[in-house]
Parts: C-alpha cells; structure tokens; sequence
C-alpha cells in the first residue's frame, strides 16, 4: 500500500466517524446503525451489544428521548492496518437536550475506540467501545480511560 492510498484510507474513515455523529444529531437512526458493520459490537457503557440491529435497538430510544444533541468529534487518530482494515481513537462531546427548557441536559465527555473494515458500502465500524472520561451528570459506572493520575 503506498502513502496515497493510506492517506485515502484515514481521510474516508474520517469522514465516517464525522458521518456517524452528524446522523445522530439528526436524529437518524437507520443511517447511523448503518455505519456499523451487521455483526459489529459497539460498547457504550460497559456492555457489549451484538449486531446491526441490536446496536439500532439500542440508539433508536436514545436518540428519541433528546429534543437535540450536538456530538462533537476531535483527535482523530487513523492507524491503517492494510487495505481491508484500520482502528482509530476519537474524541467525543456529546450534548444532549432532554427538556425545553434545559432542565436535565447531560454531556458526556470521552473516547471512541474503533475498528474498521471496509466492506461493499465502504468502511464501517465493526467495533466501537466509548470510554468515559467527565460526565455531566456523574457516570461513575460507566468505563473510562484509565487515566494515569
């Protein structure tokens, strides 16, 4: 693989892990399951869930309940694996509106930690694990990145 292609690589898992939270924020849950691979994992907090549909099962409820959110997405760092697949770690801030009036917003701040192949569609995440790093309110269960004090 030559440096064009990698590049290639790390700019459309890039733009996925950005498509993947503008779906969110659209409240689009179809759209979103579909960047996920129909066997993937995804690990939000602390439990694993398996398959496709199981992971819209789970994001239909949360995205329904927020009136808005606003997923921000930073520190994006590709490591290509070969042409079929890669991992990547990326920062998240995700705020979430429950309530007219503001009353119960919560923000979550943390870690995406994912795996990529690539598929017919392109890349999908075929595992996500989110670590907690501050959450607002406190998640003192949920798992974090193991901050070295």
């Amino acid at each position: 693989m030559d440096s064009n292609e990698e590049l290639l690589i790390v700019h459309q898992i890039t733009f996925m892990i950005y498509e993947q939270a503008r779906l969110a924020d659209e409240n689009r849950p179809v759209e979103q399951a579909a960047c996920f691979t129909e066997d993937a994992i995804a690990n939000y907090y602390g439990e694993e869930i398996h398959g496709r549909e199981k992971i819209y099962n789970l994001l239909l409820p949360a995205l329904t309940k927020w009136i808005a959110s606003c997923h921000s997405i930073s520190n994006v760092q590709v490591t290509v694996n070969d042409t079929e697949s890669a991992t990547s770690i990326s920062y998240v801030h995700a705020w979430h509106r429950v309530d007219p009036n503001g009353v119960d917003d919560y923000e979550v701040r943390g870690q995406y930690h994912d795996e990529w192949i690539r598929s017919e569609q392109g890349w999908r995440i075929s595992k996500r694990t989110f670590l907690t790093m501050a959450a607002t309110p406190p998640r003192p269960d949920a798992p974090g990145i193991n901050r070295l004090v």
